[in-house]
């Protein structure tokens, strides 16, 4: 809970308006229904248990790229997401939502990596591993373009085991958001355009290009804010976008 404190924004007052649909500066409308053979693979989470797309089916879903040994962009996702959640707390509207941080390096990305993360960074939402044949299925419908890629030199060291680092994975960014009857209604390709003051543990993941793109956002970006209005709009309910 001190982490989240440390990213509350001061919240606007949440009406009851339904809010319209998602600006096209930031993304896409979709509506592609997610096929059986795509909700039935088995994801592992940070608890180790099995879940599936099909499983969160009845709430709205909103699936971020990630993987935990970035030292880019990633960081700023999550700080984003840690946000978004806060905010889904406050407005009573977190049983309705279900965030994912979904890894694209499942190689490394074991389910106990996954909790040693979210123990650093206080995520409380499913991040989620894979086999890297269901990654590549998740890739190609989703249109995400991941590449793995030689590790800079010198290297960066693994923060769990502290071993230098011998490949890196180049990713799409943004996320995509599914209703609840499992149908894929919005997607963007945005870099996350953290707003917060980040947290000292999140920041050290940050290499020289990850603090050039803290100061200085890739656009289009995708704040806290934006995700809020896209989910409100999924939920029909105006959420709280923070202060700025």
């Amino acid at each position: 809970m001190a982490l989240l404190t440390l990213l509350v924004p001061a919240l606007s007052s949440c009406g009851s308006r339904d809010p319209g649909t998602p600006s096209a500066s930031l993304g896409t409308v979709e509506s592609r229904a997610i096929p059986t053979s795509l909700a039935d693979l088995a994801l592992q989470d940070q608890g180790d248990r099995t879940v599936t797309l099909a499983s969160f089916r009845g709430k709205t879903v909103l699936i971020v790229p990630f993987l935990t040994l970035c030292t880019d962009i990633c960081p700023l996702d999550t700080a984003n997401l840690l946000e978004v959640q806060q905010v889904l707390v406050a407005a009573r509207a977190a049983g309705e939502v279900q965030l994912v941080e979904m890894s694209v390096d499942p190689g490394r990305d074991t389910p106990a990596r996954l909790a040693a993360y979210a123990r650093l960074n206080g995520a409380s939402w499913e991040l989620v591993t894979e086999s890297p044949a269901a990654a590549r299925q998740f890739a190609h419908f989703f249109g995400w373009s991941v590449q793995r890629v030689p590790e800079d030199d010198p290297p960066s060291i693994d923060w769990w085991t502290g071993q230098p680092l011998t490949y890196d994975v180049d990713h799409s960014d943004g996320f995509v958001l599914i209703d609840p009857h499992g149908v894929e209604r919005f997607s963007t390709v945005a870099a996350p355009d953290f707003r917060g003051d980040l947290n000292p543990t999140m920041h050290r993941f940050l290499d020289d290009e990850g603090l050039d793109h803290l100061e200085h956002p890739i656009k289009p970006g995708w704040d806290a804010a934006a995700a809020l209005a896209v989910l409100g709009w999924s939920i029909h309910r105006s959420l709280p976008q923070g202060g700025r």
